[in-house]
């Protein structure tokens, strides 16, 4: 008997530590090094910094690409969850036809805080009034971005802000769903905090929507795409990326096409 308690008691406590430690198996915060910093600083007339108050004492740290305020869409990105925004500069600089605000999450790049899935929609929305208030950027004119993790901020913005455009890099249904998919359902819904449920809300969003994903995605599985995909009632289109994994579809040419061909509509 004592041994089953003890056993019991044991299982609880891994649980615990499990369930304590769900966010930290889920955001890995990458910072950005100094000599990235002066670079970014020197080499690119069209980028510069922002900085967005949260809270009291806290910010979120990120880089504005002006090519064309007035006249060119604004992409509003949100990266995956180890990534380090300021690492796509070149590629948007050089491929995309469109003005981007690129901040980086709470506790990566130079933002303060901790990441966490409230938290981090209502940056979203934050980030999206700031600049949008500063630049007088419309709905209309605002395209939502979102890269695996990072659409679930996208298209809880494109919701909250009824933007007008919305760009899924590799989506899920929920995280919930995609753990399932590796670990037992019942392990997943008790230690797991954050969720990030999109398909609670995607059947809501108005704005076009573009998927771009991989049929060899390694990390998101293709139901939990397609799930998500086929949840959506607006105008939309799904883009198979050929040859690309979920942390390569980036590097194609392909991939940065789709995007500008869908801006240009």
């Amino acid at each position: 008997m004592k041994f089953v308690v003890a056993a019991l008691l044991a299982g609880l406590i891994i649980l615990g530590g499990l369930k304590l430690f769900s966010r930290k198996l889920l955001y890995f915060p990458t910072r950005v090094s100094r000599p990235r910093l002066a670079y970014l600083k020197t080499s690119f007339d069209q980028v510069g910094e922002i900085s967005i108050p949260i809270g009291e004492k806290g910010h979120l740290h990120g880089w504005l690409i002006q090519k064309d305020m007035k006249n060119l869409p604004t992409l509003f990105y949100f990266g995956g969850n180890a990534e380090e925004v300021s690492l796509n500069i070149e590629d948007f600089v050089q491929k995309i036809n469109a003005n981007v605000v690129m901040v980086n999450y709470r506790g990566f790049g130079l933002s303060h805080g901790s990441a966490h899935e409230a938290a981090l929609k209502s940056d979203a929305l934050v980030i999206y009034d700031f600049m949008a208030d500063k630049y007088k950027i419309s709905p209309d004119n605002a395209v939502a971005w979102g890269r695996s993790i990072g659409s679930s901020m996208a298209s809880y913005l494109a919701l909250e802000r009824k933007l007008s455009r919305l760009i899924l890099t590799c989506p899920f249904d929920s995280i919930e769903a995609v753990a399932a998919h590796y670990y037992p359902e019942w392990l997943v819904k008790m230690v797991l905090k954050d969720k990030h449920r999109t398909i609670d809300f995607s059947s809501r969003i108005k704005g076009s929507t573009l998927v771009l994903a991989s049929k060899a995605d390694e990390v998101i599985p293709s139901k939990n795409t397609l799930a998500l995909y086929e949840s959506l009632t607006c105008t939309k289109k799904l883009v198979y990326i050929d040859g690309a994994g979920h942390n390569t579809i980036s590097e194609f040419d392909a991939y940065h096409g789709a995007v500008n061909d869908f801006l240009a509509r």
